[in-house]
């Protein structure tokens, strides 16, 4: 009788155990969930970068010679635009650009003036990360690598037959940016003249980057922009075409003055410079273009 009792109270406090801890575990499985979904939002948050799109219009100082239809250099002042969405923290930096430029070009031998209406259109993307062994509180620095398609369509009557030319260069660059942080931690009084006004803070930094090409290649017609199809009545613009890879030279670069608006936007002051020039000797194209842009920059998030 006493040894039957004391298992019913044995087996009673054994149930009563598994009873608890399985409220226990109820009620506390659902905060340490929430806690890690809670944990894992904050850090998804943290890892997400500023992201704009970026809207840029500018005006370009540009000359080219084309050696496969004439030595002469002709230069013009193609209007700039571009389309970019951007994300940038201080570990790392992400573009894909679109950029069109178009104008006219003009050069005099002898009197005579013969124009060349070009456009160019190109496709940019580049990413940088962070070089933390370099960087400092006001100085960061990012190194990475950008790939970049530029086309080249030119028309020029006075070449006649050969009045259509077409080029496509596409590189890829090693590339290094450094930024200086020029922001203003405090507000301020300040006087401009006789006005007396605040300055409030202000997020700005300047940046430099340096693309230098790796790996360049062309797809262009080694001499003149007649296709031999025509005769044949095969009309094939590109049938005398030839892709060159690892020949040629290109450098571009890019100095960027960028004000943090107070609204998630920003605005941003330009200098572009890119030189490039095709394999060859005899029938080579070169290229070098100077552009100032302003661009507006709106926060995606």
């Amino acid at each position: 009788m006493m040894h039957s009792r004391n298992k019913n109270i044995k087996n009673m406090v054994y149930h009563r155990i598994r009873f608890s801890v399985f409220i226990a575990i109820i009620l506390v499985y659902p905060t340490i969930a929430f806690s890690q979904v809670e944990t894992e939002s904050v850090i998804k948050k943290e890892n997400k970068r500023p992201a704009y799109l970026d809207i840029s219009f500018g005006l370009s100082f540009s000359s080219f010679r084309d050696f496969a239809t004439s030595p002469l250099n002709y230069s013009g002042r193609p209007l700039y635009i571009s389309l970019s969405h951007v994300d940038m923290n201080e570990k790392r930096a992400s573009e894909i650009t679109g950029s069109y430029s178009f104008g006219t070009y003009k050069t005099t031998f002898n009197n005579q003036t013969s124009e060349s209406n070009v456009h160019t259109i190109s496709l940019n993307y580049l990413e940088l990360f962070q070089l933390k062994k370099w960087s400092r509180q006001k100085l960061n620095m990012k190194i990475g690598g950008q790939f970049n398609s530029t086309i080249n369509l030119r028309n020029n009557e006075a070449f006649f037959n050969n009045s259509e030319g077409v080029d496509i260069i596409s590189t890829l660059f090693g590339s290094v940016r450094t930024t200086i942080d020029l922001s203003r931690k405090e507000e301020a009084d300040k006087k401009f003249i006789f006005i007396r006004y605040k300055a409030k803070k202000q997020v700005r930094n300047l940046s430099f980057t340096m693309n230098i090409g790796l790996i360049n290649s062309s797809y262009r017609n080694e001499f003149a922009y007649t296709s031999s199809s025509a005769p044949i009545n095969k009309d094939d613009f590109f049938a005398d075409y030839e892709l060159n890879v690892f020949t040629g030279f290109r450098l571009n670069s890019a100095l960027d003055y960028t004000i943090f608006l107070h609204n998630k936007n920003a605005i941003q002051i330009s200098y572009l410079w890119d030189a490039y020039r095709t394999g060859g000797h005899h029938n080579n194209f070169q290229m070098a273009t100077h552009t100032l842009k302003c661009s507006l920059l709106f926060g995606l998030r």
